[in-house]
């Protein structure tokens, strides 16, 4: 049977998990913005005075853009085929219990709605999972380069 108090605490620790993870959406603008910024300056160096360059900098542009978005798709792709496994158990279950030829007992209906609550919970907290796994290593990748920036131009 489903406790509404542990389904109320759930729901709203999914909040907070979405609030969190929109905080870092925010994170990796600001930094991205800061990076663009930086490397535009960078570009327009090195445009003006070809051994000014920082080719350094330049070569890491593109190979940590793909890795960062080839780790997100990955561990998206993975969370929701994580999801779409429970859907297709939660078919079989309803399905299992439609097919027996004979209208569910109270006891088994019981069950089914504490099943189906628990799934919605769960898919709630995936889905909001989902986008955290996604931003993870975009926001890593755009912090870091922000950091690494300030302290090169600090420097």
């Amino acid at each position: 049977m489903s406790d509404p108090f542990s389904s109320w605490l759930r729901l709203t620790s999914i909040w907070t998990d979405m609030s969190r993870t929109g905080l870092r959406a925010m994170e990796t603008l600001a930094a991205s913005n800061s990076v663009v910024e930086r490397r535009t300056g960078m570009i327009d160096t090195a445009m003006r005075n070809p051994l000014a360059g920082d080719y350094a900098e330049f070569s890491r542009m593109i190979p940590e853009k793909v890795d960062a978005f080839s780790k997100s798709g990955l561990a998206v792709a993975n969370e929701w085929w994580s999801m779409q496994t429970a859907l297709l158990t939660e078919v079989q279950a309803f399905w299992g219990m439609a097919l027996r030829g004979r209208a569910p007992t109270l006891a088994e209906m019981s069950s089914a709605g504490s099943r189906a609550t628990r799934y919605a919970i769960n898919t709630a907290e995936r889905s909001a999972n989902l986008s955290a796994v996604g931003l993870a290593p975009i926001h890593k990748q755009a912090t870091a380069n922000a950091r690494r920036l300030k302290r090169k131009k600090s420097s």
